[in-house]
């Protein structure tokens, strides 16, 4: 049996981009992955697209929802009738990142999947787990290409561009060649050979 992945989704831009072209199953399409999500994220998520609660509670067993202290905070904000105020969404994704990342994880091989351009800057802090690789969504469908999971990565990408609304697709058109063949900093390949 292959080793269990964890797929961690940070921010709400893969979800959004693989949801509106239908493909967010693509999240859950290694046969061995989970995917560790931050509450906040679903809960953006599931304001602009209600309909998406029914896939998170036909998956539940695959999916783990982190709250942060961010995010109880805002609860508790929210519960008392008090606004909860800008750039909480970035400050919940900097909490999970720098506070819940490695606890969430453990010791498995770890894709962290992402759109917002701020993640970038954390590819190569030293602080996380040597298993955690960060990667955009394009790399992802890339990786998902090379596995055998997707036909083609071209085919999927340009069902991407032209249902998402949002500009985010079209800017991470191209995955960085060092995403989609590098293994995690410890040597170990993401997906790992059957």
């Amino acid at each position: 049996m292959k080793p269990l992945i964890k797929i961690v989704v940070p921010d709400a831009g893969p979800i959004n981009t693989l949801a509106a072209a239908g493909l967010l199953e693509l999240l859950l399409s290694p046969p061995n992955s989970e995917v560790v999500v931050i509450q906040s994220v679903w809960n953006e998520v599931l304001m602009r697209r209600p309909e998406l609660k029914r896939f998170i509670e036909h998956h539940n067993a695959r999916i783990t929802t982190i709250s942060t202290s961010v995010c109880v905070d805002d609860a508790q904000k929210i519960a008392r009738g008090e606004p909860v105020g800008k750039g909480r969404g970035d400050l919940a994704i900097a909490d999970f990142i720098l506070n819940f990342l490695d606890e969430s994880i453990g010791n498995a091989p770890t894709l962290v999947i992402f759109e917002d351009k701020k993640l970038d800057r954390l590819r190569d802090v030293e602080q996380f787990s040597e298993n955690v690789h960060f990667i955009t969504t394009a790399a992802f469908l890339r990786k998902l290409e090379i596995e055998g999971i997707i036909d083609s990565f071209d085919d999927v990408w340009v069902e991407i561009v032209q249902k998402n609304s949002s500009s985010d697709p079209k800017i991470h058109r191209v995955p960085n060649p060092i995403e989609i063949d590098a293994p995690t900093r410890s040597g170990s390949l993401i997906f790992p050979p059957q």
